[in-house]
């Protein structure tokens, strides 16, 4: 795992392990804008550290940490 995928995972635990993008594909958590690139949150998802999902099907979608992501 890279520094930047450390970092991002420690954000988001920290942000309430949660949230939203944005329609710039930058991740809304808390009520902060995360500063972390999509491409490190898509390589986290590959490896199993978060989720992407759509509770209603529609819109931009969510990020949240899986339990291999908040331990």
């Amino acid at each position: 795992m890279t520094t930047a995928q450390k970092a991002a995972l420690a954000w988001l635990r920290k942000h309430n392990g949660d949230g939203c993008f944005d329609v710039n594909g930058v991740l809304l958590a808390a009520g902060e804008l995360a500063p972390v690139m999509r491409s490190t949150w898509n390589e986290l998802e590959q490896q199993g550290f978060v989720e992407f999902y759509k509770p209603t099907g529609r819109g931009r979608g969510r990020c949240r940490l899986t339990a291999r992501g908040a331990a």
